[in-house]
């Protein structure tokens, strides 16, 4: 695990934290794990081509923490 990051991180700097890759943040957020706005954020335009996140890294560790079946 890295060095703590600020509470809200872009998406590799948080997969760097939480021991896993961008590719499976994004997957788990999709799975619904994770909740907009307590999670994670949408910084982007809502013109643009495709999301840009960021992520609190302290919620999201605490998030894959509970075991998977109370999830």
């Amino acid at each position: 695990m890295m060095k703590q990051p600020s509470s809200w991180a872009d998406t590799n700097t948080a997969a760097d934290f939480l021991c896993i890759t961008p590719r499976q943040l994004r997957k788990l957020r999709k799975g619904g794990l994770f909740q907009i706005g307590k999670h994670y954020r949408v910084t982007s335009s809502r013109l643009s081509a495709r999301p840009t996140y960021i992520w609190h890294c302290d919620r999201c560790g605490a998030a894959l923490e509970i075991p998977m079946e109370k999830r």
